[in-house]
């Protein structure tokens, strides 16, 4: 098996939730952490689960190697035959702590130890053997996850984080579409990687970095169509703008150092702060059940800034602002119908959400 393309595999699943089907990811699927599509896998709600632990990818997608049967059993050995080791062999308490720790393989264990029990106690010997059988297949997965020759505390925390993890019914998913609307459905899994290269041909389930599939005919809003995060924090200054048209101030998004405050307005007309952007979208994602993955958003404020770069939004007394030049080519071009009419959910939502923020105060 090659597992260099596996690797590939997963780390493309890691980025963008979806890849084409390989039978080598199938036994991700029978953990319910892949679901099979037509003729594509998608992550799942215990994957993303599970991404969300790991602040490294690596780490990440180490541990998904692990959940091989096969592979997860050779760990099982070594991490005993240490055990063994250090129990000389007839201290069984350091057996029993390790079987416990180990509850979901303590059948595996004991069955490997009646095998290679002897009068006088449990043969080393013979589970070395068993190991140095295995070690060839498996070779090369182990410098890819150890560097090297797999070690006693690497193999136990991958080991313990199968042990807690917890199967969850999983979540359906939807067709991405083409309408924001469509691709903003609540439970969608969406990408927070704010630094992936847009994918040239569009996923089918999960919203993440990709090619329009129909031209937008101005430049700038081409490039806020490729970003999901970018057109979501321009719909939010959409949201602003209507909100203030009608009359009300109801939210505001203030420059603060490098970062961005949310500033909201209660309806006793006191203005208060609600949070930075980051946590105001982050909660708004858990209210509409976005599965987001790899790891939880962050760091939104360099989209206000690259937009302002980009002539999208201006900077008027600290607050970010749409231009009216920019207004006059979102609402009296061709552009209103894939950006507004086509938004109506989403920004209906989002206006919703800051109306129930500020009735709160």
């Amino acid at each position: 098996m090659d597992f260099k393309k596996m690797y590939q595999r997963l780390e493309s699943l890691y980025n963008f939730g979806e890849c084409k089907y390989y039978h080598s990811l199938s036994f991700l699927e029978k953990h319910k952490l892949l679901i099979q599509l037509n003729d594509c896998y998608i992550i799942t709600n215990n994957w993303t689960n599970i991404s969300d632990i790991f602040k490294s990818k690596e780490e990440c997608i180490n541990l998904l190697f692990c959940f091989n049967g096969d592979y997860q059993e050779y760990l099982a050995e070594l991490a005993l035959f240490t055990a063994l080791q250090m129990s000389k062999t007839e201290d069984l308490e350091a057996i029993e702590t390790f079987v416990n720790n180990l509850s979901k393989l303590s059948t595996y264990a004991v069955t490997v130890l009646a095998e290679i029990k002897e009068e006088s106690g449990y043969s080393i010997g013979r589970l070395e053997e068993r190991i140095k059988q295995k070690e060839e297949q498996y070779q090369s997965l182990n410098r890819l996850i150890f560097d090297g020759q797999p070690h006693y505390q690497r193999v136990m925390f991958y080991l313990i984080h199968l042990q807690s993890f917890k199967r969850e019914n999983v979540i359906e998913d939807t067709f991405l579409g083409k309408k924001i609307d469509d691709q903003w459905k609540k439970g969608r899994k969406i990408s927070t990687n704010l630094t992936l290269s847009p994918l040239k041909v569009r996923p089918l389930y999960t919203l993440v970095p990709s090619t329009p599939e129909r031209k937008i005919d101005h430049p700038p809003f081409q490039h806020i169509f490729t970003y999901p995060w970018k057109l979501f924090v321009f719909l939010c200054c959409i949201v602003r703008e209507n909100f203030e048209a009608q009359g009300v101030q109801a939210i505001r998004f203030q420059v603060v150092g490098d970062g961005v405050d949310v500033l909201l307005t209660a309806s006793n007309h006191q203005e208060f702060r609600y949070g930075s952007f980051d946590e105001f979208a982050i909660e708004f994602c858990k209210v509409n059940q976005y599965q987001l993955f790899p790891n939880e958003l962050r760091n939104l404020h360099t989209i206000f800034q690259n937009l302002v770069e980009r002539k999208l939004l201006t900077v008027v007394e600290d607050e970010y602002r749409i231009p009216t030049t920019i207004e006059d080519v979102i609402y009296h071009t061709r552009l209103f119908i894939p950006l507004i009419a086509e938004s109506k959910q989403l920004r209906g939502r989002l206006e919703q959400w800051v109306d129930e923020l500020r009735e709160k105060r």
